[in-house]
């Protein structure tokens, strides 16, 4: 009798809830008791317990009998989140402060009650949309726990977690805690990607097709599931809920965030002197935009500095969301500022020389996309 909890992170898409399931199902046949509920985003307000109420739901509608075993103290402050639970009519009110410590115990009883009979496994998902009561629990119960027969899993979007994001400092916590482990989930690499091809298509995806997927959708299965549901080629479209799931992301942004990111979704890579240059941002301010886009896991920064998209699938539903006008002027305006840095080594120059023919080409100028084509193609082969 050990109990454990698990961290279970990862972006969205990545396959967490499918891994759950696998979980649930190998542990329902070993005779383990499986309460799973799910964390709901709530655009205004908040639903306490959310995510409990709906793993422990299944219980109260069955009247499973270790509700009979609890104290009568504690099937009254059930009585909070479930209403007929106690008919006494004497439930406390889920919001008095000075109730929920001995909410937070008869849960710990329920759990405990059914543990005396089976192994139990408690799984909230989507830990990162939890309200704060549900976060305050947790925490409670992670401290509880001693001889338990018990695993608890709470699953998370590492992509969600932003800096001041309120789960944050819960996982902190509990990662500091003896019995607690942590899982990152990582996207499919190239040979992972096959194999998920091979089974969806059953039959061995070509190299063409593996590349180009792993290039969009950068070993996500979801993405890849999307992308090939879009064309088998992997050229389709992503569909519509997807796109908004990423224009999302953008559009929580600050407006000289958005700004930024729109730069850098033409340019793809740049630092911080073009960006200032093109976006007309000030130096400060183009500093805090950008430490808020990397903070909201929208750009990564690479070792040379330079900004890029934390995904290359969102970098491509804003370079698609722009006007064509405006797109045109931020190439225009890109292949200007770098062939005005054109210079600092052989290498570097025939980089610079390339991406300054493209932004020219995208622009429309066709002539100095020429000039810059032709420079690349001999810094390249001084090298």
């Amino acid at each position: 009798r050990q109990p454990a909890l698990l961290l279970l992170g990862g972006d969205s898409g990545v396959g967490k809830t499918r891994l759950i399931g696998e979980l649930e199902r190998l542990l329902s046949e070993r005779d383990v008791r499986v309460l799973r509920g799910d964390a709901v985003e709530q655009s205004e307000g908040e639903l306490p317990y959310a995510p409990l109420t709906s793993a422990l739901r299944p219980l109260v509608r069955s009247r499973d009998p270790a509700l009979d075993e609890l104290s009568r103290g504690s099937r009254t402050q059930l009585a909070a989140l479930f209403p007929g639970l106690d008919d006494t009519g004497s439930a406390a009110p889920v919001h008095d402060p000075s109730s929920q410590l001995r909410l937070f115990e008869a849960l710990v009883e329920l759990l405990d009650c059914l543990s005396e009979s089976a192994p139990v496994t408690l799984i909230l998902e989507d830990m990162h949309w939890a309200d704060r009561s549900t976060r305050t629990f947790v925490s409670f119960l992670a401290r509880s726990l001693r001889q338990e027969s018990m695993l608890v899993v709470l699953s998370f979007r590492t992509d969600e977690i932003h800096r001041r994001h309120p789960l944050r400092s819960l996982l902190s916590e509990l990662d500091r805690l003896e019995h607690v482990r942590s899982i990152g989930l990582a996207p499919f690499d190239r040979g992972e990607l096959g194999e998920l091809l091979a089974d969806i298509l059953d039959a061995d995806p070509t190299q063409g097709l593996v590349d180009r997927l792993y290039m969009r959708s950068e070993g996500n299965p979801l993405y890849t599931e999307e992308l090939l549901a879009a064309g088998l080629d992997g050229r389709g479209s992503l569909p519509e809920s997807l796109r908004d799931a990423f224009m999302l992301r953008i559009e929580r942004l600050s407006p000289e965030a958005q700004r930024t990111a729109r730069t850098i979704a033409v340019g793809r890579r740049l630092g911080e002197a073009v960006l200032t240059e093109v976006t007309g941002i000030e130096r400060d301010a183009l500093q805090r935009a950008l430490r808020e886009a990397v903070a909201e896991h929208v750009l990564t920064t690479d070792e040379d500095g330079r900004f890029g998209f934390r995904h290359a699938l969102l970098r491509e539903v804003l370079y698609d969301d722009l006007l064509p006008g405006e797109r045109g002027d931020l190439h225009l305006a890109l292949a200007q500022a770098l062939e005005a840095r054109m210079g600092g080594g052989q290498e570097r120059e025939a980089e610079r020389a390339a991406a300054v023919a493209g932004h020219y080409a995208a622009a429309g100028d066709q002539p100095a996309a020429l000039r810059a084509a032709v420079q690349a193609a001999l810094a390249a082969r001084e090298i």
